[in-house]
């Protein structure tokens, strides 16, 4: 089982690390870890190279990145929420992700794929309605034209106050997670 993680945080040992951490100490096989912000990768020029050609015309590190996620099994987003949506640097990486919608386009577009996916998200605001819903229209709408199902996610709010490793609730529902990963694959 392989699976890609795209990691969000400007901060190498944070809460999102934390978070992303208890997940992988369950999770089984390959692990991939793209991190946004130590990667070199350009914002989508809007040129339309991927409406005609599979690929992106921008040559830099993402030519590495999709067949990491086409080769994927999971793919999994870990991730702090900035003003309710990604960090720059990760939204970078999504936009790039243009030539999986454009498949639709081009014709080439897989129906079948058995990829599973997963969000690990936290804020560090308290709690309020809708905390975690733009964020999560967003990167729904990249897995959905990368081909993977949504199998789950754990949303961890406050976490200025509480940090993750002191939130037993969130370090379950995140072993759980990659424990169902795990079955998903048998």
């Amino acid at each position: 089982m392989k699976t890609v993680v795209f990691f969000g945080s400007a901060r190498e040992n944070g809460n999102t690390k934390d978070l992303l951490n208890k997940f992988l100490e369950d999770l089984k096989g390959e692990v991939e870890i793209i991190d946004a912000y130590r990667n070199e990768v350009g914002g989508c020029i809007d040129c339309r190279y991927c409406w005609r050609h599979r690929g992106c015309s921008v040559q830099d590190n993402m030519q590495d990145i999709y067949p990491l996620i086409d080769g994927a099994d999971n793919i999994v987003f870990a991730t702090p929420i900035y003003f309710n949506n990604v960090p720059g640097p990760l939204k970078k990486i999504i936009d790039r992700c243009q030539v999986y919608w454009a498949s639709r386009r081009r014709g080439d577009r897989n129906e079948i794929s058995n990829k599973k996916a997963v969000l690990l998200i936290v804020g560090g605001a308290p709690s309020y309605n809708n905390q975690f819903k733009a964020i999560e229209i967003v990167l729904e709408g990249v897995l959905k034209d990368m081909k993977a199902k949504l199998i789950g996610n754990v949303y961890v709010p406050n976490t200025d106050q509480v940090p993750v490793l002191e939130n037993k609730d969130a370090k379950r529902k995140a072993g759980d997670l990659a424990l169902q990963l795990n079955k998903e694959k048998k």
